[in-house]
């Protein structure tokens, strides 16, 4: 389960939002604005916004694009710029999903490091703390406590989180060489200076497995942008060549889809706040009401991780504006340490958007 809502009078709601690419029943319909859209799972098709909606963009143009073809009769379907055709916009598509499946991958095995290094992070401080504490009670005024390092903030990076560290190592291996100090300084719990050697050198090995999740991550993510950019060349050519191949005034060029929003003001964003329920072990987002007079939805995203980014951000649902203003998710939240940051956005009618503020929850 991804995410639930509360619909008016009818209590908790499953809704329904695979995180990749959903499976999207595109159909055709008159809008509210008066014209004909093709859209997917009940909404609008998205214009494209950003990394989220190419794929039920590009399922949209798709189904248009096979009812022209069948309108024009074999031998005679649209073929865009650079002899693409309408399968070879499918297999771009196909692309992207299998690429979308290797970020999401690539994307959890980031967090995954990050969260594993946080929490050898987090024994080390303790025990650099420990270590300080320790030599000013039993050596107070010697060269020992003056030469003590200081102890790096938790949040501090790489280098300079290691390097303290370092230094108070390579301090307790002399203090203990020392005859002239009492026998081999232990920490709480028996902790010994070779622990702490070897804990430094298992953070450095967390802090290299991080890093390379990163750059994996980060490539998945520009071959992602790579695809993306040919396929939006593929859609605006296409909505440039289609009217060609019909009479003006024909329901096929009245209900071709939108590359991008509807000229319209952006709307305001809303303000949102996150909290872990422990009953239901999920976020609870609610967010504060939209000024948009031409409200269409709200749409909830998510990012794995303390850090919103908008180029890995997944939809996981939409709510009405008739709705209570709340939705529940597990979304990167599956086990206790995980971290998962969500925003709120406002969709106008016009399809114009605009994104909260992004907040963080733990899972205690």
């Amino acid at each position: 389960m991804n995410g639930v809502q509360y619909e008016a009078g009818c209590g908790l709601q499953l809704v329904g939002c695979e995180l990749l690419y959903p499976k999207i029943s595109l159909l055709v319909e008159q809008s509210v604005l008066g014209r004909v859209h093709f859209h997917s799972n009940g909404g609008f098709a998205m214009p494209i916004s950003g990394p989220t909606s190419y794929v039920s963009t590009t399922e949209a143009f798709l189904t248009h694009w096979a009812a022209c073809d069948t309108s024009l009769g074999a031998g005679n379907e649209i073929v865009v710029s650079g002899n693409v055709n309408r399968a070879g916009l499918q297999t771009l598509l196909n692309n992207l999903s299998t690429k979308r499946t290797e970020v999401q991958a690539d994307l959890t095995d980031e967090e995954i490091a990050r969260e594993d290094v946080e929490l050898q992070k987090a024994a080390l401080h303790l025990r650099i703390n420990q270590f300080n504490e320790r030599v000013r009670g039993v050596l107070s005024g010697t060269k020992w406590e003056r030469a003590l390092p200081l102890v790096p903030t938790i949040s501090e990076a790489q280098s300079k989180f290691t390097d303290p560290l370092e230094k108070a190592a390579t301090l307790w291996l002399r203090l203990n060489a020392d005859p002239a100090t009492p026998a081999p300084l232990v920490l709480q719990g028996g902790y010994t200076r070779a622990q702490f050697a070897a804990d430094i050198a298992a953070l450095k090995t967390a802090y290299t497995t991080w890093n390379a999740a990163v750059t994996n991550a980060k490539i998945s993510l520009e071959e992602r942008n790579d695809i993306q950019d040919l396929i939006y060349a593929v859609l605006k050519d296409y909505r440039s060549a289609m009217p060609s191949y019909f009479t003006k005034g024909h329901a096929l060029i009245d209900s071709l889809p939108d590359l991008t929003p509807k000229p319209g003001s952006t709307p305001a964003g809303v303000t949102i706040n996150v909290v872990w329920d422990p009953v239901l072990l999920m976020a609870r987002i609610t967010w504060s009401l939209s000024s948009a007079a031409d409200l269409y939805q709200y749409e909830i995203r998510f990012c794995a991780g303390p850090n919103y980014d908008t180029d890995t951000e997944n939809v996981i649902g939409n709510v009405s504006p008739s709705a209570p203003r709340e939705f529940l998710s597990d979304a990167g939240l599956a086990a206790a340490g995980n971290v998962a940051s969500f925003k709120v956005y406002v969709i106008t009618n016009t399809l114009n958007e605009k994104g909260s503020n992004a907040v963080s929850v733990t899972r205690p």
